[in-house]
């Protein structure tokens, strides 16, 4: 229990901050242990973004769907400002977006 409280107080405190210049050049402020996530949207690669929910297992929540909800809440991790929903409009990471918003409404 004392684990997962820490890893949510990781998620709460999380901020990348990535640079919109270039889908290449990247840089990412705060715990780097979720800068995979948004790597995932910037580069529109939903296999990265499971990899990263399976790898979150135990840590954050029993399972990848629910390692997901706590992600995309409005007290979960933060890319460039935003929460993971808005970042991928952003970049128009569809794969990821339609991915996202199909299990956040699950």
């Amino acid at each position: 229990m004392k684990k997962v409280l820490i890893s949510l107080v990781a998620l709460t405190a999380f901020n990348a901050s990535a640079a919109m210049e270039s889908s290449s050049k990247v840089r990412f402020a705060g715990d780097n242990d979720y800068s995979s996530f948004c790597k995932a949207v910037v580069n529109d690669d939903l296999g990265m973004l499971k990899r990263s929910l399976r790898g979150k297992v135990g840590h954050v929540a029993a399972n990848s769907n629910d390692v997901l909800r706590k992600l995309v809440s409005s007290e979960g991790m933060k890319c460039n400002g935003v929460d993971l929903i808005q970042f991928s409009e952003q970049r128009e990471a569809s794969q990821v977006n339609a991915y996202l918003k199909t299990k956040n409404n699950a």
